[in-house]
C-alpha cells in the first residue's frame, strides 16, 4: 500500500469500502454542485437566470436518458481515467443517486430512481416556469 492509498478517503458502495482519488473527489464534487443547480435553481428572481434554468433542465434529464443513467460528468472522469467515454469497470458510473440514497438508506433500483427524477425534475421546471411568468419585468424610462 502507497502512502496516497493512506490518505485518500473511504467509500461504501454496495458491499466494498472503495478508496475515491482525487478524479473521483471532483466528479463527486461536479455532481453535488450540479444538484443544487438543478434542485434550487427555480427559487432565483432573475428572469435571464430562470430562462438559462429552463433551456438547461430538460438537456441534462435528456442526457441522463440518452446516457442510461450516466451523467456526462462520469463520461468525462472515465475520458480523463481510461482514455475512454464509457467504462464498464467503473462501478461509480450512472451510480451517483444510488449511492446518495444508499446513504440515506434507501435502496432502490436504477428505473425507480429515473423515474422519480425525472418527474421531479418536471415538477421543478414546470415552478421555474411559473415563477418566470409571474416576475413582472420593470418597464425601461
Amino acid at each position: 500500500m502507497s502512502t496516497n492509498d493512506q490518505i485518500l478517503p473511504l467509500i461504501g458502495f454496495g458491499n466494498a469500502i472503495r478508496r475515491i482519488d482525487k478524479l473521483r473527489q471532483a466528479s463527486i464534487a461536479a455532481h453535488l454542485v450540479i444538484s443544487v443547480y438543478v434542485g434550487a435553481g427555480w427559487t432565483i428572481t432573475s428572469r435571464p437566470f430562470l430562462y438559462v434554468y429552463l433551456l438547461i433542465l430538460p438537456g441534462i434529464i435528456l442526457q441522463w436518458l440518452l446516457n442510461f443513467g450516466s451523467s456526462i460528468v462520469n463520461n468525462f472522469e472515465n475520458l480523463a481515467r481510461t482514455g475512454c467515454w464509457d467504462d464498464d469497470g467503473n462501478v461509480y458510473q450512472g451510480a451517483f443517486l444510488q449511492l446518495l440514497l444508499s446513504e440515506v438508506g434507501l435502496v432502490l433500483p436504477n428505473f425507480v430512481i429515473n423515474m422519480i427524477a425525472c418527474i421531479l425534475m418536471f415538477v421543478l421546471w414546470v415552478a421555474a416556469m411559473w415563477r418566470m411568468i409571474l416576475i413582472v419585468p420593470v418597464p425601461s424610462g
